[in-house]
């Protein structure tokens, strides 16, 4: 029986694709990284059963698989690096449960942001989201990767509780009290928590960029939406007189959405009508400047306004650095009443995606920091740019305070033309440069992905040699997403 015949047998003659033209859809995307060929074939599969019996069959012929939940990717995680067999998880689209108490709903793996939040909407709640992401993106997916809330607050750090998945050895296994006989139908376990049976076993999936296995469902927390939003803005000439405006908003506990970005960013996500909307942006808005939404809960929203607002009021007037707070952001006004909506909502399909806009695509090059080391990384990534000829007014800029600001994700962009294949290759040039520089200033590589990996796995033996008997354990036969992290 051929490898066509045998899927075809799992999931249908509808389910199977092996022409060219779907083939070669994914031997790219927005990455610098490129597959060394095709796939060999590609499955989409409908349940949990099916991913099961796909994963055991190439197991026995000992062929690649590579889980794709996700219409566009960043990262090169996605490519077949080997051949092999794309699972697609995209018709895997069911929101299974929904606890409104617990606030905690049970998707599958193709559950799409705009999929998930038109479903809180209904019953007043919502996801806490990254910035802006893709409408077409997998929930799950952008969890596994563990993509920044825009929301510091603790509570939101761990959205994600017990999983389903399909190791690559072909086991089905549960985590957390999702592990019970009888979850979820005759069991009184609701799966809300993560722990068990005896570690956080979902944790070998997040980072591990597919190597490990084939999540199926998982349980998310959702939260309130607020009834109430102030939005406040504070501006900067210089990035380091953001960080202990930063800080203090942070040690205070202070409003929901909360982040820093340049006037580059802001540009591109504000925009409505391209060019004129970005032009005007570019020119007016401040160099640098901290968006902080004050929210209010169901139960007396504006006592909880008034008593952020009157902390936010004594950390300015302690800080002589800022002047004062805006309520409106110069150069987009009426933009604090639009904004709280917009974070809450995944980038509208229909548009073109925000950073794609200026060039055709982006490379991010991202990682964890302390937030007083934040101006030197800028400033060693800036002196990078500029020996590339790329300029760094150009360059875009977004760092999210993380943990209560105990840390934060620094992510710096690089637009360019993907069809201009000496600007791809300068940019390429740029990054790998730039990372290097900011790993020997011990700037944290938490997500390295593609390109990085060598650089970060192979000064990281110990951790390398560990998740290398993970692998062992999990996918013996090494299947699952080879070429990716350090397999």
């Amino acid at each position: 029986m051929s490898i066509r015949e045998k899927l075809v047998e799992i999931v249908g003659a509808d389910r199977v694709d092996d022409s060219n033209e779907a083939l070669s859809a994914y031997a790219q995307d927005h990455s610098l990284m490129s597959a060394n060929g095709l796939p060999d074939i590609i499955v989409r599969p409908t349940d949990a059963d099916q991913v099961q019996k796909i994963v055991q069959y190439a197991n026995d012929i000992k062929m690649p698989v590579i889980p794709v939940s996700s219409k566009h990717h960043f990262h090169g995680s996605t490519l077949p690096k080997m051949g092999g067999i794309i699972m697609e998880l995209r018709g895997m689209n069911r929101i299974l449960d929904i606890d409104l108490p617990d606030r905690l709903a049970r998707i599958e793996p193709g559950v799409t942001w705009a999929q998930i939040q038109a479903e809180m909407e209904k019953i007043g709640h919502r996801m806490v989201m990254p910035l802006l992401p893709l409408a077409s993106s997998s929930v799950v997916a952008s969890l596994l990767e563990r993509e920044v809330p825009t929301n510091p607050r603790f509570e939101y750090g761990e959205p994600m509780t017990s999983t389903e998945v399909i190791w690559g050895s072909g086991m089905r296994f549960r985590t957390g009290s999702a592990s019970v006989p009888g979850f979820p139908d005759k069991a009184d376990s609701k799966g809300g928590n993560p722990e068990g049976p005896g570690t956080n076993w979902y944790r070998f999936l997040q980072g591990a960029e597919g190597t490990m296995g084939v999540m199926t469902w998982s349980i998310v927390k959702f939260e309130y939406l607020p009834t109430v939003d102030k939005t406040y803005f504070l501006c900067f000439d210089k990035l380091e007189d953001a960080i202990e405006p930063l800080y203090q908003i942070q040690r205070r506990m202070i409003g929901n959405e909360c982040f820093l970005i340049n006037n580059q960013v802001g540009s591109l996500i504000f925009t409505e009508e391209w060019p004129q909307d970005y032009q005007s942006y570019k020119k007016l808005l401040p160099p640098y400047f901290i968006a902080l939404v004050l929210s209010g809960p169901p139960r007396s929203p504006e006592k909880k306004l008034a008593y952020e607002k009157k902390a936010l009021d004594e950390i300015i007037a302690s800080l002589p650095a800022v002047k004062r707070i805006e309520t409106s952001l110069p150069g987009a006004v009426g933009m604090e009443r639009k904004l709280p909506a917009m974070l809450r909502k995944p980038w509208p399909e229909e548009k073109m995606y925000w950073k794609h806009q200026l060039k055709g695509t982006c490379q991010d090059l991202l990682f964890i920091a302390k937030m007083e080391q934040v101006p030197e990384f800028a400033r060693t990534v800036i002196e990078v740019a500029g020996s590339y000829g790329y300029d760094p007014n150009e360059m875009g800029f977004y760092l999210q305070p993380i943990e209560q600001g105990r840390a934060a994700h620094v992510e710096f962009q690089f637009y360019y033309d993907p069809e201009n294949k000496k600007e791809k290759q300068n940019i390429k040039a740029l990054y790998l440069d730039a990372a290097k520089k900011l790993f020997k200033q011990n700037a944290f590589f938490s997500r390295p992905y593609g390109l990085l990996s060598p650089m970060v796995f192979d000064q990281a033996r110990g951790y390398t040699n560990t998740i290398t008997k993970v692998k062992k354990v999990l996918d013996p036969n090494y299947i699952m997403c080879p070429g990716n992290t350090c397999f």
